[in-house]
């Protein structure tokens, strides 16, 4: 299952923190490093792809094109756990009505 729309690019990473605690993957420095690089990095996609596996693998992709602050998001999910769609879905809504500081630190 894919679950897809839009998300504050300045909220990007709080809500990747707040999807890797929902998938109990242990988010850090590196992560996000991945995603700063990836984001930056030209591609032919126009995607960038990354993995959290925690108790189930979830896959984010994030465009790389940024219209009036807000990035293209894509989260694929398995199908066998129903309520986890129901917390991402939750989680994105308050990232998407609530400005998070870009300078959430992550713990290692």
């Amino acid at each position: 299952m894919e679950l897809d729309g839009w998300l504050k690019r300045e909220n990007l990473k709080g809500f990747l923190v707040a999807l890797s605690e929902i998938v109990e993957y242990d988010f850090g420095q590196l992560d996000w490093g991945a995603f700063e690089s990836g984001l930056s990095s030209g591609g032919d996609s126009g995607w960038f792809v990354y993995p959290l596996v925690g108790r189930v693998t979830v896959e984010v992709a994030v465009s790389r094109a940024v219209e009036e602050g807000d990035s293209d998001l894509k989260v694929s999910i398995p199908c066998d756990d129903p309520c986890l769609g129901k917390q991402i879905r939750v989680a994105w809504m308050i990232f998407n009505r609530f400005d998070v500081s870009p300078d959430v630190v992550l713990l290692d």
